[in-house]
């Protein structure tokens, strides 16, 4: 019996690895013939000069653009296979700072509001920060670029009990539908049209393996006025899930 346990370890232990290889190759080398796409593409622009039909240059813009998305979906598919063994340093994190760098390195306007609370006993803990930035950045951007209001109202709430820290994310936006909520996670899928939002649909995938692989959890549920809110359940104490 332990035979056959240790022998499917090292099994699935080898799929993980040739996966993770398999993705690395592929991004990469798919990577180059794409920016290749993108420079002929402008290089064309240039030799056509300044009178040209405006059709041509929105149809080149169109091009570019699908070449960026297409760019950014296989650096989300390489982060996605490499969680497990990137930025897994463990250093002392301040709660409140860590909340104000993300928002901070968000793109929004004016008209969003962010109101933050934190009931803790100690605003500072030492886990895997740049993972737990990862995290609420990624919901916190999608709260703000998925909202459909001219004032944009964004809830963060930070509380603990002995074992582990709870994250609550929450807004005031259109919210998701019930047949929809639980595709959410799923990679690249997205609830408006990528032509509507410039998004890969990966930040929740990614957000969801990294918690899951600290033993945590992230859950979605809708607000009570529409709007949506997501649970982060961060641990105390680091079990890494291989």
């Amino acid at each position: 019996m332990e035979e056959s346990v240790k022998s499917c370890q090292e099994e699935l232990s080898a799929l993980k690895k040739e996966y993770e290889d398999f993705v690395y190759i592929v991004s990469h080398d798919i990577k180059t013939p794409m920016r290749a796409i993108s420079n002929i593409t402008t290089w064309i622009e240039d030799d056509l000069g300044s009178d040209v039909n405006p059709d041509i240059l929105n149809n080149f813009a169109l091009l570019k653009n699908r070449v960026g998305r297409l760019e950014k979906m296989l650096n989300a598919l390489l982060e996605l296979s490499r969680i497990n063994r990137t930025e897994m340093e463990l250093y002392e994190v301040n709660f409140p700072k860590l909340v104000e760098e993300c928002i901070a390195s968000l793109d929004y306007e004016q008209n969003v509001k962010f109101q933050v609370e934190y009931h803790l006993d100690n605003e500072s803990c030492t886990t895997v920060g740049k993972k737990l930035n990862k995290v609420i950045f990624n919901i916190l951007d999608n709260a703000v670029r998925f909202h459909d209001k001219e004032i944009k109202n964004i809830y963060v709430d930070v509380s603990e009990n002995e074992s582990e820290y709870e994250i609550k994310i929450s807004d005031d936006g259109p919210g998701i539908a019930e047949e929809l909520k639980d595709k959410i996670f799923a990679i690249f899928y997205t609830v408006n049209s990528k032509d509507v939002f410039d998004s890969t649909g990966a930040g929740l995938t990614i957000s969801s393996k990294i918690v899951e692989y600290v033993g945590g959890k992230i859950q979605y549920t809708p607000g009570r006025d529409k709007g949506s809110i997501f649970q982060i359940n961060w641990p105390k104490i680091i079990s890494l899930k291989n």
